[in-house]
């Protein structure tokens, strides 16, 4: 062997060893010493059965979430896991702000089951289910893939977020989110929440594939919701393929308090059965703040109030389907009740400027109080075109000095409800009609 081969092998073998070296002293385990809060590694993920939980619904598990609770610590990312089965609590679940405030950067908590009936959280007490507060803007809650279900009449409420009333957010974060999730009574002639989902000062809030069941059933009227959907002082709530079925004051309700929030979507949803559909209050300034709104493809059935707007501008309304419960005193059935003392109003534009209402029904019998799009002194420039009225009632009443505009719509329908449609009210003579009929 050469001295040149035999060199070559010397310094493979030493490489080879030291590299040995190298692995077996990596593996040793690298003290943490970080105790930055905002640190990446501040992680855990956590199922509710390892604290006591039981899945069966006969033990209430408020201890055993309290537990979990205290285990989150001040971790920053955090996975909460419910596996399938049914978890009764006696008292409402707070997700106090103290494990989430002091952090300099955003966090999160993801709170999800097995499924929707396949994880229930029984709410059996009067307060509700699962109550974030967070004391902090920089936060993004998660619930998602389970069911709310309440145990007796009046129940609190399912959900509710709020931040404590700091600013509403970051634009970098939706800080709440519910997807997939189910909000019902025990049985459908047996408790109901009061209130679905309450979310206050959170940005780009979204709500996906959320479902809410009312109590319905003989006598279900005499147990009444009080809203299914609160967002109020939030930017840009997001609401897609969701609905809300039964007997409340409001279907939802987009509202400012503190602050003038601004946009929103409602896409593909059902409200029907409430007072008031969607109420939409935002601000009533001498000056229009920013707020543009679309509410499409949506199927509203209500009593008051289909879509209320105040403080709206450079809102969309299209592709909705629109009828009314109040029917006392309908010509087309020939309803001998009295008639209502209060309006039914399918669009009610209160304060809003630069409304597009296009291609959608108002349609069925109602009471001759009802008016389907009523535009009041504080508007103007609202565009009706393209929309189908079939109702027994008012199609377009306008009370504004502004002009708007009504253009291609279409009175009556197949079977026709409209034996007493008066298609325009226009008591200042600024409307300007170019329509079929």
């Amino acid at each position: 062997m050469s001295v040149k081969h035999a060199c070559l092998i010397i310094t493979l073998f030493v490489s080879f060893s030291f590299s040995m070296y190298s692995c077996d002293e990596a593996s040793e385990p690298i003290p943490d010493v970080t105790t930055d809060k905002d640190s990446l590694t501040n992680q855990t993920t956590l199922n509710v059965l390892d604290y006591g939980a039981d899945n069966t619904g006969v033990t209430d598990c408020s201890a055993a979430f309290e537990k979990l609770i205290k285990a989150m610590g001040t971790n920053s990312q955090i996975d909460i896991y419910l596996p399938a089965g049914k978890y009764r609590i006696a008292k409402r679940i707070l997700f106090d702000q103290s494990n989430f405030s002091g952090y300099s950067t955003s966090h999160g908590l993801r709170f999800h089951g097995a499924g929707e009936d396949v994880t229930e959280l029984i709410c059996d007490n009067t307060q509700g289910g699962f109550y974030f507060d967070a004391g902090t803007n920089l936060i993004t809650v998660t619930v998602e893939d389970l069911s709310f279900v309440a145990a007796k009449d009046n129940s609190g409420t399912a959900i509710e977020f709020n931040t404590a009333g700091q600013n509403s957010g970051d634009h970098h974060s939706r800080m709440f989110q519910v997807r997939n999730v189910l909000i019902r009574g025990d049985k459908f002639d047996n408790g109901y929440f009061l209130n679905g989902i309450l979310c206050y000062n959170a940005w780009y809030p979204m709500l996906d594939n959320v479902d809410i069941t009312a109590r319905y059933g003989t006598g279900s009227e005499k147990y009444k919701m009080g809203i299914g959907i609160l967002f109020q002082d939030c930017y840009s709530p997001i609401v897609t393929s969701s609905y809300f079925w039964g007997n409340a004051s409001y279907g939802l309700m987009y509202k400012g308090v503190n602050i003038s929030p601004e946009d929103g979507i409602v896409e593909d949803s059902y409200f029907v059965g409430q007072e008031n559909g969607i109420y939409i209050d935002l601000a009533d300034l001498p000056n229009w703040s920013e707020p543009a709104f679309h509410v499409t493809n949506c199927h509203i059935n209500y009593l008051k109030n289909g879509l209320f707007l105040k403080g709206i501008r450079q809102a969309f309304i299209s592709s909705n389907l629109f009828y009314c419960h109040n029917e006392a005193g309908s010509r087309w059935k020939k309803d001998t009740n009295p008639v209502s003392s209060y309006e039914s109003r399918d669009i009610n534009c209160d304060y809003a400027s630069d409304i597009i209402i296009a291609n959608n029904q108002f349609t069925e019998p109602a009471s001759p109080k009802r008016v389907a799009v009523d535009i009041s002194a504080n508007c103007g420039n609202i565009m009706i075109q393209s929309n189908i009225f079939n109702l027994d009632a008012t199609g377009i009443r306008n009370n504004s000095t502004k002009t708007s505009y009504s253009m291609g719509n279409v009175f009556g329908g197949d079977p026709s409800f409209a034996v007493g449609l008066v298609p325009y009210v226009d008591n200042t003579g600024t409307l300007k009609i170019i329509d079929y009929n």
